[in-house]
């Protein structure tokens, strides 16, 4: 029988789901965690509103993105990644780099020092350094 344009049977989308988790398995890869700087994200005040329950207090973290944080080779010290090039060495491919390559967290400190970001009353103040 004929289905309408659009229309997926239940056990198509069975089977598209079934296929999508084992590709998500197979090629799932990901940076190591470093382990010189232990990670201290700064805190925000945030609050949850709603017209019936108004607000509730709620405590978030800010997160640097991967992108401005140190990648270097897990057993050392030496970067995998400098100016804007991956060190062929460690990384000459991305199978090898997650295997190879660590990324390290940010201490409050280097939030505060390095990237400007710091806790005040009211949220986080961003300074651009």
């Amino acid at each position: 029988r004929s289905q309408s344009p659009g229309v997926i049977s239940v056990r198509a989308m069975a089977l598209q789901s079934a296929l999508l988790c084992l590709g998500a398995l197979t090629t799932a890869r990901a940076q190591q965690a470093g382990t010189v700087v232990e990670e201290a994200s700064p805190s925000i005040p945030l609050a949850n509103c709603t017209l019936a329950g108004g607000c509730v207090p709620q405590e978030a973290a800010v997160v640097l993105d991967a992108n401005w944080r140190w990648v270097h080779e897990k057993t050392g010290y030496e970067n995998c990644f400098t100016e804007g090039t991956w060190n062929r060495r460690f990384c000459p491919d991305g199978e090898k780099c997650a295997e190879t390559c660590a990324v390290e967290g940010v201490d409050a400190l280097g939030y505060q020092k390095v990237y400007g970001v710091r806790t005040i009353e009211t949220g986080v103040e961003l300074e651009f350094v």
